[in-house]
């Protein structure tokens, strides 16, 4: 008699699965020139405005603003609205590499 061996492994593509990988970064596109608050060292802020076409890289979380993200730009760190990042910019779609082969991801 013969026993059927199901495996139930699963892979979804472009999620890290090994503990050392680094999760896809989310990108995004600027649609609009908006306001963003930039703080210094000694953690005064201003305000200044992203302009249009730049790429901004969500870091997380902002601690300065609830409801906010912090995005680095020109390798400063700005903090945002979430309605500001998603009403007026556009996801960025990136290619990875997972296990020797190309993967499309899109933030």
């Amino acid at each position: 008699m013969t026993t059927a061996v199901v495996s139930t492994a699963t892979s979804i593509t472009g999620v890290p699965t090994e503990k050392n990988e680094a999760p896809a970064t989310l990108r995004y596109c600027t649609q609009t020139s908006f306001v963003a608050v930039h703080f210094d060292e000694a953690g005064k802020g201003r305000i200044v405005f992203l302009p249009y076409g730049a790429t901004l890289r969500v870091i997380g979380p902002s601690s300065c603003l609830s409801g906010g993200f912090e995005v680095m730009f020109e390798n400063r760190r700005y903090n945002i609205f979430e309605v500001d990042l998603l009403a007026r910019s556009i996801p960025i779609c990136e290619p990875i590499r997972a296990n020797g082969r190309a993967v499309a991801v899109c933030a």
